[in-house]
Order: structure tokens, then C-alpha cells, then sequence
């Protein structure tokens, strides 16, 4: 195939963040106009992701595009400042009514008692919390950087009736070929699955940051584009990973798992602050247009996941063929992906060489539990 080829050598499909990373990568320059790539894996000390059909040998020609892609849309500090004073009455406002809801459950009410000051005392309140939630979604359509952003902090505060308004507008404005939005919104969700307790949708098990320490998914995302430079581009994608930067991480790399027993010091030591790669974050964020949702039998299922043992498993494949991004998008909706083991006839027939699983697992207890991967295990 004729074009440029270039290895991704800083990236480690064994590792689940090298793997989306690399996805986000081709997900990313398909959508900056490089339309004749292919994906494909080769075997070195680990497994190197290399593209094909590039128009530029140069790798800091395609950072820079990758960076100018990744950027987003310029926002006004006059969009950020009313964003960030709406929400910061939304979020007063939703303390106030759920503080009331506790209050009325502690007098002991009976039932005709609890209707009673439910309608007259927390109503109201619930009202004009949800009046403030919807200024602030509509201050926030202008401070982001990314339409998708608008959702809000995280996936889990969206209601099913404000994700279905969400993709009636991002339909309005896709085609066959702009649908990246739409494709992201897919993969957050569904409309047709509810939280057992709550009046939002059901989260991708990608979302590993729901709150706890005080980071949401789409705010770090967020936070990331903030972040984007060329050099960090460069870094992520064709450097070893340095570990230098602190926060904004979607905790999808394995050496985020800081149990006490799996380290050589106290994690919560000072000086011992958990560190990330920026960049790869969030390419890989942008991967995740290839694994949507939809409504099954037992709650929501997501490309690539299954559930064994109670945890939820990630499983994907490394090919040696050189794939077009179509083409990846149907390899990791394979169901013989996760039910056979990678040197069945069905997966060696379409290129697959190796197949990946990790899990996700919750470490800790009560409000401050963190989700992770563990290492990646060959099937």
C-alpha cells in the first residue's frame, strides 16, 4: 500500500492504555484527513503498533497534526468564567436539596407525614436544582472544548431523557463520514439503561473516575485537551513513558494499581504521588468512539467486555495484517474474541496473533474506592 509507515514505538499493546492509545491514534488522524491508514501489530520485545499509508515519514509532522486535532475548538475566558459560576450554583443547590432529603428522613416521619414535607420542603428545592443543572448544561455548551463535553462532570449525571436530546442533536449534525461525536456518545451509554437507584443512564465500564478523590471522567477529559502540545504528542506515541505528570489520568494503565502490597513504599507517602502520560490518556479517550454500548439481556454491554467472578473483563486482539479503521471496528465486535482462546482457527484466519484480557477491579472501601486494571494476561 502506498504511503509513509511509521512505528509507534513508544506504545505497548500488552499494556491496555498502549493498546487504546494506539486505537486513539488512527481514530485521530482519520478524522485530521489522513484517509488511507491501517493499523497493524509487530512483534518486538512487547507488541509495536505501526501505521501505514501516512502522507508524512516525519514523526513531529505528525504530532503536530495529531495536537492540532486533539485541541479542540477555542473557548472564550468569558464562556469558561459563566460555566464555571453556573455550576458552581448547581452544585450549591443540589447540596441543599439532598441535605433537606436526609433532613425529612431523620425526623421518623410516618408516611402520610413524609409525602407531606417530601411535596412542600423538597420539591421546591429538587426544582431549582434541576432549573440550575439545565443553565449550567447550557453554559457548558459554550466553555468546551469538545461537543461531547456537555454532558457535564461525568457519564453518570446524565438523565435518559437528556442523552436521548443529546443525540438528536449530534444526528442533526453527522454524516457518514462526521460521526465522532456520535460515535463517543454510543460509547458512554444508553438511554434504554437506567442506575438501579437513580434517574441516569449506565456508565461504560471505561469510566474508571466517578468522584472518588474528586475526578470525573469528561472533566478530565476536559483537563487533558488543556494539556495537548506537539512534544507531548511526540512522548507518548514514540518515546518511552517517562511518568512525569500528575492528575487528569482515565486510570486505564496498570501500574495505577498502587495496593500497598504491590509496591515497594507506602503509596500515600509524600513524594510518591501516582503519575501518568498525559497525551496517551487522552488518544486514548478518543478510541473509544470504537467500543459503543447498547441495552442487553442483563443491563448494558459494551464492546469488548464481559463480566467473570463478579469483575468485568476487557479483552483485545493484536493483528499482524495491516487493518483499515472499519476493519478494526469489526474485529473487536468478534464475539469469538472473548469466547475462544487466540490460537482458535476463527481469530488466526482473520490475522489475530494474540489476544490481551485485564480486569477491571475496585480497590478499597465506601466513597473513596479506586477502579484499575490488572496486567494484561495472554488468552
Amino acid at each position: 500500500m502506498a504511503g509513509a509507515t511509521i512505528d509507534l514505538s513508544g506504545l505497548d499493546g500488552v499494556n491496555p492504555l498502549g493498546f487504546l492509545t494506539a486505537l486513539g491514534t488512527i481514530t485521530t488522524l482519520r478524522q485530521a484527513g489522513e484517509t488511507q491508514l491501517r493499523l497493524h501489530w509487530k512483534r518486538t520485545r512487547t507488541w509495536t503498533p505501526v501505521l501505514e499509508g501516512l502522507t508524512t515519514f516525519d514523526p513531529a509532522k505528525l504530532s503536530n497534526l495529531i495536537a492540532a486535532a486533539l485541541h479542540g475548538q477555542e473557548v472564550s475566558n468569558d464562556s469558561k468564567k459563566a460555566s464555571t459560576d453556573a455550576q458552581r450554583q448547581f452544585d450549591t443547590a443540589k447540596k441543599i436539596a439532598a441535605d433537606k432529603k436526609k433532613a425529612i428522613r431523620a425526623r421518623g416521619l410516618d408516611r402520610a407525614g413524609r409525602d407531606t414535607a417530601v411535596a412542600q420542603e423538597l420539591r421546591p428545592l429538587e426544582q431549582a436544582r434541576d432549573d440550575l443543572r439545565q443553565r449550567w448544561l447550557e453554559a457548558l455548551k459554550k466553555a468546551v472544548p469538545s461537543p461531547e463535553l456537555v454532558i457535564g462532570k461525568r457519564i453518570g449525571d446524565c438523565k435518559p431523557q437528556e442523552f436521548r436530546e443529546y443525540a438528536s442533536s449530534f444526528i442533526a449534525d453527522a454524516d457518514c463520514r462526521e460521526r465522532e461525536t456520535l460515535d463517543l456518545l454510543a460509547a458512554f451509554g444508553s438511554d434504554a439503561c437506567r442506575e438501579r437507584m437513580a434517574d441516569a443512564i449506565v456508565s461504560t465500564p471505561f469510566s474508571f473516575i466517578n468522584g472518588s478523590g474528586h475526578q470525573f471522567f469528561l472533566e478530565t477529559v476536559h483537563g487533558l485537551m488543556a494539556q495537548v502540545t506537539p512534544e507531548r504528542i511526540h512522548q507518548a506515541l514514540f518515546e518511552p513513558w517517562r511518568y512525569q505528570d500528575e492528575q487528569f489520568s482515565m486510570r486505564w494503565d496498570p501500574c495505577e494499581d498502587r495496593r500497598y502490597a504491590l509496591m515497594d513504599r507506602n503509596p500515600t507517602a509524600s513524594g510518591n504521588k501516582s503519575k501518568t502520560v498525559w497525551m496517551a490518556n487522552l488518544l486514548a479517550y478518543r478510541a473509544l468512539a470504537l467500543f459503543p454500548c447498547a441495552p442487553g439481556q442483563r443491563g448494558l454491554v459494551t464492546t469488548a467486555w464481559t463480566t467473570a467472578d463478579d469483575d468485568r473483563v476487557f479483552t483485545w486482539p493484536i493483528w499482524e495484517v495491516p487493518a483499515t479503521l472499519d476493519t478494526i471496528r469489526s474485529l473487536l465486535q468478534e464475539r469469538e474474541l472473548v469466547d475462544a482462546d487466540s490460537n482458535g482457527p476463527f481469530l488466526r484466519a482473520r490475522g489475530i496473533a494474540a489476544v490481551f484480557r485485564s480486569r477491571r477491579i475496585k480497590v478499597g472501601a465506601g466513597a473513596n474506592f479506586k477502579l484499575n486494571f490488572t496486567s494484561a494476561q495472554c488468552v
